[in-house]
């Protein structure tokens, strides 16, 4: 796939995974399950309310890594790269009034009454921040590359940062980006299996999370979202491996249309949220 494409990709799946979180795949599902009871089919309505709506939310884990590699080739290739980090910081500031309202309108669809102070910041300043660690390793490793040694610990604050900001994605996210960034001239084998423990080291809170629940009731649940997360994100690493290296048709028009469609599909999905009744 172009970059074009890859843009186009990870934006369907972010769009369906924040659509079913305004329209619920159990609600969705609700009346064929109600269905297959009725018939005696407890197997198949069982499955099509628990472990189904499991299994398709993978497609909104692929989203991010996708986003994450096209960072990292918008670094590459940017004529600007403060002009281009302005961009996404400026997005990023227009687009958390719609993601706070949208996050508020997820709460509720379940009968919640959520506070906007609790809300994270949107993924976007994730992407800043990764971008402003990429321009931190080349000045480093152009003023001396035995600096480069010191790029690991840049990441692991601007991490530590993004976790204490309670950036989206902010406990993992930046480091994917840097391993991007760092194999990018790797094979595609090398870089399948160095995204194993790249993904794994990004999702760190959930292995703990699965850790610290050994023996309790929440060790099923843990693991199989951990699982699951885990899985999606390194699936959608796997995807940016079909970047062919050309750009497609993203032109300046392409590019404002991005911008814009963020915070606007936020927008959209929040108001009718609101105006959704509960469904729990």
């Amino acid at each position: 796939m172009n970059y074009r494409q890859l843009k186009i990709f990870a934006v369907v799946c972010m769009v369906f995974d924040h659509v079913v979180r305004i329209f619920p795949l159990y609600y969705i599902f609700g009346p064929l399950a109600d269905f297959f009871w009725s018939c005696g089919w407890n197997g198949p309505a069982d499955w099509l309310l628990n472990d189904l709506p499991s299994y398709l939310m993978l497609i909104g884990r692929l989203a991010a890594p996708i986003f994450l590699y096209c960072i990292t080739l918008g670094f590459l290739h940017t004529s600007n790269v403060w002009r281009y980090l302005r961009r996404i910081f400026v997005t990023a500031l227009i687009a958390q009034i719609p993601y706070t309202l949208f996050d508020l309108a997820e709460q509720h669809i379940y009968g919640l009454e959520g506070d906007w102070r609790e809300t994270g910041l949107n993924i976007l300043f994730t992407l800043a921040l990764g971008l402003i660690v990429l321009v931190v390793h080349e000045k480093l490793k152009r003023r001396n590359p035995k600096l480069v040694l010191l790029s690991p610990i840049v990441v692991a604050a601007a991490s530590w940062l993004g976790y204490q900001l309670n950036f989206e994605g902010g406990k993992g996210y930046i480091i994917l980006i840097f391993v991007y960034y760092v194999s990018r001239n790797c094979p595609r084998w090398q870089k399948t299996l160095l995204f194993i423990p790249a993904v794994m080291v990004s999702r760190y809170g959930l292995i703990l999370w699965v850790l610290e629940s050994v023996g309790t009731e929440m060790f099923s649940g843990a693991l199989i979202n951990c699982l699951l997360n885990t899985a999606g994100n390194y699936f959608g690493m796997l995807v940016t491996l079909s970047y062919n290296g050309e750009k497609g048709r993203a032109g300046k028009g392409f590019q404002y249309f991005m911008y814009s469609f963020y915070p606007a599909h936020f927008a959209i999905l929040a108001l009718i949220g609101f105006l959704w009744p509960p469904v729990f």
